[in-house]
């Protein structure tokens, strides 16, 4: 028996891995988007595609919820902090911090659900924190080599609440 830990407690999936990847790369082409969509259908259409955005996702996360859980009031509570969640990132003034957090979230989601194996979910929390920090910190740096964008602790915060977000209602479904 090894004294290390298997690479077993760390395994992330392809997809999860490809979305991470795809949250980091995509910060060098993100803005020309956002502006582009902007320019197309409007400010306010734009916050009406990242509200539809946000409630395919909380669709989703909720039907995930009711089919892995059969007690209503544990349902009950996921749509409470979902809702919460919801309410507090469209607080937010700048709707490309919206999206960093609902992004994170998924990613969070997904981490924790990949790393939780072998049903214990403490350890998998913990590695999938680890891994969407991980994450965050390497999409600001490499915002920060971009000459058109900057790195940001600010965003690193939004980065790891909404990957917290996504691990505790994943935790709830």
């Amino acid at each position: 028996m090894s004294r290390y830990p298997s690479v077993e407690y760390f395994c992330i999936s392809k997809f999860t891995l490809f979305l991470a990847l795809f949250i980091i790369i995509s910060a060098s082409f993100t803005r020309q988007i956002m502006d582009f969509i902007k320019a197309s259908i409007g400010g306010q259409g734009f916050l009406y595609l990242i509200a539809t955005m946000a409630g395919i996702l909380g669709l989703f996360f909720l039907i995930c919820a009711i089919r892995n859980s059969y007690r209503l009031v544990k349902v009950l509570i996921f749509v409470v902090i979902w809702s919460i969640g919801l309410v507090l990132t469209w607080q937010i003034e700048i709707p490309e911090e919206r999206i960093h957090i609902l992004e994170y979230a998924v990613l969070g989601w997904l981490s924790v659900k990949d790393l939780n194996r072998e049903n214990k979910k403490v350890r998998a929390s913990f590695l999938a924190c680890i891994y969407y920090i991980i994450v965050g910190i390497l999409d600001e740096l490499f915002q920060a080599i971009l000459p058109y964008r900057f790195f940001d602790w600010r965003d690193i915060i939004f980065n790891g609440a909404g990957g917290g977000w996504g691990v505790v209602l994943y935790l709830l479904s």
